[in-house]
């Protein structure tokens, strides 16, 4: 039996699972800090107010987010089957037009033209594998890389709610807003510096860049409704 070679360098699985929850957790934390920066300034004297609203609004926009997820997710897998049934089709009708396409593609990567001539030959022989090189080298699409659309939109959900709830749990343990704005600010700044910093390790970008760019996203979002809020 043929022994599969052992993989040595580890790839990042499920890339845009973690993408996503990134997103939703970066997104959930600016979005209720804003929130709540904004509605505190408006309500300086009823934290409870505060409470119910930054709640609400937590749950609002996790739901949302699942569902924008869900879409997401599902108009990516519809977009692929409409070009692997337009590509299939045009194998059907015009087959040495794709075949040419596909000898280009190998050609520009260093082979002779002899060489991607029987490479492309072999490929062609399997009209599967033929329509999956096309989708792959002229599309870059590959049905591999798309996500389950409930899974994507449960991570981005979950991931939207552990964010929004960063901002809201000093405003559920402090008795003053002024105490609790500030402890909602300290604790924001720290996570979305340190979600930022994470991000960018996933992607490749220097930590400290990345957590300090989300760090000021976020804090220039939440001062601006503030500042509207108390100018409201």
């Amino acid at each position: 039996m043929r022994q599969v070679p052992r993989e040595i360098h580890k790839h990042i699985r499920a890339r845009s699972y973690i993408g996503g929850s990134a997103l939703g957790v970066s997104d959930g934390l600016v979005t209720n800090l804003a929130f709540l920066s904004g509605f505190a300034a408006i309500e300086s004297g009823k934290i409870s107010l505060i409470q119910v609203a930054g709640l609400a609004s937590m749950l609002a926009g996790a739901i949302s987010m699942f569902f924008s997820g869900v879409l997401a997710g599902r108009s990516e897998y519809e977009l692929f089957q409409a070009d692997k049934k337009r590509e299939a089709g045009e194998i059907e009708q015009e087959p040495e037009e794709e075949k040419g396409e596909l000898r280009a593609f190998y050609v520009a990567k260093g082979l002779t033209p002899e060489e991607a001539e029987k490479i492309v030959g072999r490929i062609a022989s399997n009209k599967e594998k033929f329509l999956e090189d096309i989708l792959m080298h002229e599309l870059h699409v590959h049905q591999a890389k798309l996500s389950n659309p409930i899974k994507m939109g449960g991570v981005i959900g979950l991931s939207f709610l552990v964010g929004a709830l960063i901002p809201l749990v000093p405003f559920l343990l402090l008795t003053t807003v002024t105490l609790a704005l500030l402890g909602s600010a300290l604790t924001s700044a720290l996570f979305l510096f340190l979600v930022g910093a994470w991000k960018g390790r996933v992607v490749g970008r220097k930590p400290w860049r990345s957590g300090l760019e989300t760090f000021l996203i976020g804090a220039a979002a939440a001062s601006i409704l503030y500042l509207i809020g108390g100018f409201l």
